[in-house]
This record gives C-alpha cells, sequence and structure tokens, in this order.
C-alpha cells in the first residue's frame, strides 16, 4: 500500500480556486481503480491550508489517479495559485492484521 500526504497552502486570494481544484479531484480519485480512498480536508485553524491523503494499493494507482484530468488541472492551476509548492510525501506501507 502507498499513502500520499500532500500539504498545500493556497494564496488568501485563490483560496476558493485551489479549493474548487481540490473538491473537483475527489469523486474520480475514489472511484479510480486502486484506489482505496482520497481525503482532502481543510485545517480548521487556517482557511488557506489543506491536507490530502491518499491510500494506493500499488504504483499503478498512483499512476492511474494523477493522470486524471482533474489532477492534471489542479497540477497546473498550483503554481500561481499556492504560497508555497505542495510539501508531498509518499509513504511505503503494509497491512499488518496483527496490530488491528
Amino acid at each position: 500500500m502507498i499513502i500520499l500526504r500532500q500539504r498545500m497552502s493556497s494564496k488568501p486570494e485563490r483560496t476558493d480556486d485551489v479549493r474548487a481544484a481540490l473538491a473537483a479531484i475527489v469523486p474520480g480519485g475514489r472511484a479510480t481503480p486502486g484506489v482505496i480512498s482520497v481525503d482532502i480536508a481543510n485545517d480548521l485553524l487556517d482557511p488557506d491550508s489543506f491536507v490530502a491523503t491518499v491510500l494506493y494499493e500499488d504504483a499503478a494507482a498512483v499512476e492511474r489517479q494523477e493522470s486524471a484530468p482533474e489532477v492534471r488541472a489542479a497540477m497546473a492551476l498550483f503554481p500561481d495559485a499556492l504560497a508555497a509548492p505542495p510539501d508531498r510525501k509518499f509513504y511505503d506501507a503494509s497491512r499488518d492484521a496483527s496490530i488491528i
């Protein structure tokens, strides 16, 4: 399993644009084969900050989801709309049923 955690801070005047672009990613991402979950949250204390957490079955699922038109549109928006590049980290994880 692969986990993506991406933190983004929008320019205050572009927060609505970033929110709309991120919201457009969720339905398609959740329907993408191999994507376990897609969650994008707005920081409760900073309305310009967003955190995306995506769980994938494998690298092929990452590629499928990231090649979607709505993801490409958001990525094209980010250079002008974000205050800094996204803090994007991928983690390799495995499920251990004995822990749960």
